[in-house]
């Protein structure tokens, strides 16, 4: 039975990487003022990755169309929530090594509080993320800063001017796919804990003598 209580964990734990790179990651929805119809997009982890390497692109743009010359510079209109996103992506870097903790825990011993522990900080570390996250892009959505001010692009910049608004941008729900991972090993864990405090004394004994015999 613990064997199964560790391979269930194991895979929960890995299924934490594919929900982060397949689910949805960002929802973005523009408008403009000469439009009533707006762009709403979903994009993944892939996606975003894509579109920095090239093979894909966001709103109709690649990364090559919209990238200053001198290359990625950090935009200068973000440096007032240059904080959170900082703690966005530190978050995220610690619910990855949670998961992968529980994986590889879960491979080399029975010990269940370093799994709860782990569980619980995963969970809480993207809570955080998206609590970040929703602070970092409320003057974007709000109109503080121009998404546009974003790019270093003159002619996207001339071109659009101030006529491109967001209007909504938030996790998509890959995160909510992360928190039922690691929720789903917390319940698992309560459970087998339980069923264990429910065998019978005679079976509790007898599997000790028969680990003291190995």
């Amino acid at each position: 039975m613990k064997y199964v209580y560790r391979i269930v964990n194991a895979l929960f734990a890995a299924a934490v990487f594919p929900s982060a790179i397949f689910l949805e990651f960002v929802l973005i929805r523009l408008s403009t003022s000469f439009l009533e119809v707006g762009l709403e997009e979903s994009l993944t982890l892939k996606k975003i990755i894509g579109f920095f390497t090239g093979s894909d692109t966001i709103v109709g743009f690649t990364y090559a169309e919209i990238k200053s010359p001198e290359g990625f510079v950090f935009p200068e209109a973000l440096n007032p929530v240059k904080g959170q996103l900082i703690a966005v992506v530190v978050a995220f870097a610690l619910a990855l090594i949670a998961a992968i903790f529980i994986f590889v825990w879960s491979i080399c011993s029975n010990k269940r509080i370093p799994v709860v522990i782990a569980a619980a900080a995963g969970i809480i570390s993207i809570v955080v993320m998206n609590a970040c996250f929703n602070s970092a892009v409320t003057p974007l959505v709000e109109g503080t800063i121009n998404v546009l001010d974003l790019f270093t692009t003159n002619w996207l910049v001339s071109l659009l001017g101030n006529v491109v608004f967001v209007d909504k941008l938030c996790f998509a729900g890959f995160h909510n796919g992360i928190i039922i991972c690691f929720a789903v090993i917390l319940a698992w864990t309560a459970a087998f804990y339980l069923v264990e405090i429910g065998e019978p004394k005679e079976e509790k004994k007898a599997a000790k003598v028969k680990k003291s015999k190995k």
